[in-house]
């Protein structure tokens, strides 16, 4: 340890030589520790701009006695959030990051028991985040931002653990993100800022083994989320195929897929028959196939 500080201190010492006034400033070698304090402000400068973007878009949800989180997926006030932070009542108190209260009525909750709820408040121009509907991976990273244990607009992070099979009891995927309860109904989202699940619960005991819905379970088990999120809704005949820049997306008569930027190739298979068309957001929100 003591050689390897000499040799910093030596090297030091004979930078000034290279770097005479007037003379550019060279950059610090890799592996060194102002290249790694360099690196390390970046990553915290790009987290800071996660959370002033998602931050926003998330809701506190309480009864006076109870509380969770939420998400805006409309910019007409509709947010996504769990079913049990909802549970027995329709009227829910509603405050925005900006410390505006409304008035949030449930609009729908999930078939068979799926815990994920859609309420609506009166408002224009609220925030939307973007949904993600392709599977999540072991290992990529994971942002939330919510209200655990009552501390208001908390942002955690941390990674996918473990990702379980699909199925209506298998909807969910793991992750070692630190929450807490106050955090249930708030978004799980990507390094890009696309929301991929829905913090729904935690084991007790346990250190950071929490779990997130996925958002293609949402998708599926809330049929006013697609008619209401930045998605396109694209109607078939029957079961057909649908794809989308060639990759399978699911299959009729109703598919919803989150919108992605830039212009698409949809496809539709109809008795062996491939038809195509450009789908582009927000020129196209609803595709009516099924004629």
């Amino acid at each position: 340890m003591r050689l390897a500080t000499a040799t910093l201190l030596t090297a030091a010492l004979l930078v000034p030589a290279s770097t005479a006034v007037g003379a550019p400033a060279s950059s610090p070698a890799p592996g060194s520790a102002e290249a790694g304090a360099q690196h390390i402000a970046a990553i915290e400068a790009w987290q800071r701009q996660m959370f002033a973007k998602a931050s926003p878009s998330v809701v506190f949800i309480s009864d006076g006695d109870s509380l969770g989180s939420g998400f805006f997926v409309s910019d007409d006030g509709w947010i996504l959030t769990n079913a049990h932070v909802v549970h027995g009542k329709n009227l829910w108190d509603v405050v925005l990051s900006d410390g505006q209260r409304y008035r949030g009525r449930v609009m729908e909750r999930a078939k068979d028991d799926i815990d994920l709820a859609l309420i609506k408040i009166d408002a224009v121009r609220t925030p939307a985040m973007r949904l993600e509907a392709a599977p999540v991976e072991v290992g990529s990273w994971i942002g939330s931002v919510g209200h655990g244990l009552g501390g208001v607009w908390t942002y955690n992070t941390g990674m996918v653990s473990n990702v379980y099979p699909a199925g209506k009891r298998r909807s969910l995927f793991q992750t070692n993100v630190p929450l807490n309860p106050g955090n249930s109904g708030g978004p799980m989202f990507t390094r890009e800022g696309r929301v991929v699940g829905v913090v729904t619960a935690g084991i007790n005991g346990a250190n950071n083994v929490n779990f997130g819905i996925r958002v293609d379970m949402a998708l599926e088990y809330l049929p006013k989320l697609g008619l209401h999120c930045e998605c396109w809704v694209i109607d078939t005949k029957g079961k057909d195929p649908v794809f989308l820049d060639g990759e399978s997306v699911g299959s009729g008569p109703r598919v919803v897929i989150p919108a992605q930027d830039g212009v698409h190739e949809l496809a539709v298979v109809h008795k062996g028959k491939r038809s195509k068309r450009k789908l582009a957001w927000p020129h196209d929100r609803y595709v009516d196939l099924s004629k």
